[in-house]
């Protein structure tokens, strides 16, 4: 997942400079005012610590007040300076506009493709809270809605999503050294069939990882010029 930009050191430092700058001033504000306000709130015969208390509860009144008028006041220069400053994010780029019925089924077919991946990973929550398979980027998608997911070599997850009569998601592991299809409720489920694995000869040639979709261009090339990818792994 791309990262969020982050806004630049100038606003950051800015913006703590007028929160330093006005919490002074309040409290500057504060203490002048109670000091001032020394022989006139507190009679002579009042004790020391009444005194005491009396003053501080002036300054703390009075910065306050000061800390919400100068608030008041420098909000117009704190969202100038949020506007002048902020990040910038990066906006994709939209594919052209088609112009025969092959590119609308070229595109159409990649932006299936590429759903397919993101649903995967999204749906990926069902079974794995460990947040493995939660990536778009390593599952593979198709234009018929399912995805694959490479785990091993000759190890494969399979994602298809299903309406029939409710929607849900259902995990399919594939591998090649049986025929049969292992359904998948738990990635503990996935844990223990690798581990009653037997393990491979080392002269038997390994399956080799589809190759990773990117989110931007799913089962075609970089222009859209390609045919899109149809055929699922089997083993």
């Amino acid at each position: 997942m791309t990262p969020l930009p982050k806004r630049p050191l100038t606003g950051q430092f800015t913006d703590a400079a007028l929160d330093t700058g006005s919490l002074a001033t309040s409290l500057t504000v504060g203490v002048a005012t109670a000091y001032a306000a020394w022989d006139t709130l507190t009679p002579a015969h009042w004790f020391g610590d009444l005194q005491i208390i009396a003053a501080g509860a002036v300054c703390v009144i009075t910065a306050a007040t000061a800390e919400s008028l100068l608030g008041i006041l420098l909000r117009p220069v704190r969202r100038s300076l949020w506007d002048s400053t902020r990040p910038v994010l990066a906006v994709k780029a939209l594919p052209p506009v088609a112009v025969t019925a092959d590119e609308c089924r070229t595109q159409i077919a990649a932006a299936a493709a590429a759903d397919a991946a993101h649903r995967a990973a999204n749906m990926s929550h069902t079974i794995d809270h460990g947040q493995l398979l939660n990536h778009p980027d390593r599952w593979h998608g198709y234009e018929d809605g399912d995805a694959t997911f490479y785990l091993a070599p000759g190890v494969i997850l399979h994602f298809t999503y299903r309406q029939d009569p409710y929607s849900r998601a259902e995990f399919v592991l594939l591998t090649s050294d049986r025929d049969e299809q292992l359904e998948i409720r738990a990635i503990s489920d996935v844990h223990r069939h690798l581990t009653s694995r037997p393990t491979p000869e080392a002269t038997e040639p390994e399956a080799t990882a589809p190759e990773a979709t990117a989110p931007e261009a799913v089962a075609h090339g970089a222009t859209g010029a390609a045919e899109p990818v149809t055929e699922h792994p089997a083993f």
